[in-house]
Order: C-alpha cells, then structure tokens, then sequence
C-alpha cells in the first residue's frame, strides 16, 4: 500500500510505484503495460475528483492481479463538464479500465471513494499471494 498526495505529479509516483513492484513479483510485458495503463487511470481519476489523498494497493492471487485506489472525498470544487461529451478530454478512464480489467468495482466510502480491478496477469516464478502489505 502507498499513501499519495492527491496531485498531479502522484499519477507517475503511483505508475512508478505498482510497475516496479509487480515486476518483483514477476509480472511483465503486456500485463506490466496494461496494468500500469489501469493504475494510472484510476490514479488520475482520484487526483481529479478527489482531494488530499490517494491510496493505492496492489494484491495478486495466483494469475489475478487486484488493484484498489481509495480518495479522500469530494473535491473542494466541483467539476461541471461544460463541452459536449464526444469532445471532451475527460472521462473516458472508468471506461478504458473497463475494458481492460476482467472487473471493476466503485463503491463510496465514509470519506471518499474506492475503484478496484481485476486483471489476469501471467508471472515468471511460482504463484503466491502477495500483497504491498508484505514487501518493504
């Protein structure tokens, strides 16, 4: 698990971050790609909708990858889509995870929101359990 500050700049920590992880854990190629493409998404979403804090965890089970990213609430101001959806720049994340995920979840918390994936990654190695809990 990494704690971030809901900013710009934390989208590339939060990538940084999961990607070299999951390549300790053995995750590569186009798994690592598309896993860190999700990640970024749902970081960029919490950064946009969120504020003060993200936190991000990573836990895979045998060949699924579960991926979580929880915000600190509602943003200080709120956002309007003022341009017509077909040309905005925004809010086309939820969907590309969508597509790329074998799940995904949004649920609402006490103080913000949680948007989890699922996705099925092959790894080199033996399959374990592992989570960002158990590495330093």
């Amino acid at each position: 698990m990494v704690a971030l500050p809901a900013e710009p700049a934390s989208v590339g920590v939060a990538r940084h971050w999961s990607t070299g992880l999951l390549s300790l854990w053995g995750v590569s190629g186009g798994d690592l790609s598309t896993a860190a493409l999700v990640i970024s998404e749902l970081a960029a979403n919490a950064v946009r909708y969120g504020h003060a804090e993200m936190t991000i965890r990573l836990l895979q089970r045998t060949d699924r990858l579960h991926m979580c990213v929880t915000d600190s609430g509602a943003p200080l101001v709120a956002h309007r889509l003022v341009i017509p959806q077909e040309l905005a720049e925004h809010g086309r994340g939820l969907a590309i995870v969508e597509a790329l995920s074998e799940a995904i979840e949004v649920t609402r918390e006490p103080e913000g929101w949680r948007v989890g994936a699922v996705l099925r990654v092959t790894t080199t190695g033996r399959p374990t359990a592992r989570s960002a809990a158990s590495v330093a």
